[in-house]
């Protein structure tokens, strides 16, 4: 189940539990409406003929499964789910394995050439491939996914995906009607293991929770986030089949929107830093002064805040947020921490600063800008 509360987002345009968007692409609601999940965990099935793939299968709220198997049959009463694609290891993505894997939807196609299965061995086996892009970590968020894990039976196996890994699907009732691919994008920033989905055929980009449908999108690395936009705008699709909200038609300018976002809050912070290269600032500094419209210099700033430790949760998001920027700048050769040696006393010789696992230690630390002139080399 999600961490989430699901409750209906009437700010929203509403979307239909049901419905085809494409030629061969399908989209079945998650039914998990929330702050963070939209209007739901959207899910697609994909595929020409009998055989289809799934991509993502929600949290695991009760009415999904039985929304998803009258969707699967309404759309062919030969339909099969073969393979699930997960996006990635939060939960409103792959919580709906459990319910999924304990129903007749785990089933071999209908088959009577296929050697005799026994009844206890037809319940056990798990005849849906699971694909997820392999994590190599289980701090922090990734904890929560390894626990789910336990809920699913004993045997159930994944298959690592691989970047730019290609799956095929075969029209099985028109042997002349050409098959369907489906490219893996390995798209990390939002999570480590995210993948987007590249259904080549119909030039239609599935991207998970690299961009929604409706507004922005939490990152935990924004280095690595920008280089997935980056990788998108060079692929230039047609549409986006995002992992929450509607479909997005105009895909070029929805991408260039979610970049210059970025750009404009780390050209926003470079500003600030550069105003007086002498005063030094902490994230939690830089909210502040952001959110005031900078209605005091910087020289005021230095003068009245130097010293001062926030430890409130008062706007933690932005904080985070600008705290992943600064990270991200000084990876691009243009920010450091002000006094690294004093932030190892602290914590430690083995912790590192500028690692995004690390956000929040850096919180009431400074950082200053870089001379270019005398830092020409990012540190890439």
């Amino acid at each position: 189940m999600s961490l989430y509360e699901s409750t209906p987002r009437l700010d929203l345009p509403s979307l239909p539990n049901f419905k085809q968007l494409s030629k061969t692409v399908w989209r079945v609601l998650g039914l998990n409406p929330g702050k963070f999940t939209l209007q739901g965990t959207n899910t697609y099935i994909v595929g020409s003929g009998k055989r289809k793939i799934l991509i993502d299968c929600g949290d695991g709220q009760p009415d999904y499964l039985p929304l998803l198997m009258h969707s699967l049959k309404s759309i062919d009463p030969d339909a099969y789910i073969s393979d699930i694609l997960i996006s990635h290891c939060h939960t409103d993505h792959c919580g709906g394995l459990k319910d999924i894997l304990s129903s007749e939807i785990n089933r071999p196609p209908l088959d009577t050439s296929s050697s005799f299965i026994s009844s206890r061995q037809y319940q056990q086996q798990q005849f849906i491939n699971i694909h997820k892009y392999p994590l190599d970590t289980d701090k922090g968020w990734y904890k929560v996914f390894w626990e789910s894990l336990k809920e699913l039976p004993d045997d159930t196996t994944f298959s690592d995906l691989k970047d730019n890994q290609v799956f095929t699907l075969r029209n099985e009732k028109d042997k002349d009607s050409p098959p369907l691919h489906i490219r893996v994008m390995h798209t990390p920033g939002h999570a480590k293991d995210h993948c987007a989905f590249y259904l080549e055929e119909e030039d239609i980009l599935f991207t998970g929770d690299c961009i929604l449908g409706h507004g922005s999108v939490a990152f935990e690395d924004l280095h690595d986030y920008m280089k997935s936009l980056q990788r998108m705008e060079k692929l230039q699709p047609a549409r986006l089949f995002p992992g929450h909200g509607d479909v997005v038609e105009d895909s070029i300018q929805k991408i260039h929107q979610y970049i210059a976002a970025r750009r404009v809050k780390e050209n926003q912070i470079l500003d600030i830093l550069r105003q007086d290269v002498r005063v030094h600032w902490t994230p939690i500094e830089l909210v502040e002064f952001m959110s005031s419209n900078g209605s005091h210099s910087s020289s005021s700033h230095s003068q009245s805040s130097r010293k001062r430790e926030y430890s409130e949760p008062l706007a933690a998001v932005a904080v985070r947020n600008v705290g992943l920027h600064l990270i991200k700048l000084y990876f691009d050769g243009k920010v450091e921490l002000t006094n690294l040696a004093d932030y190892r006393k602290r914590h430690g010789k083995d912790l590192d600063p500028y690692h995004s696992e690390n956000v929040y230690t850096i919180m009431n630390e400074k950082w200053r800008y870089i001379d270019t002139n005398e830092h020409n080399n990012s540190k890439l």
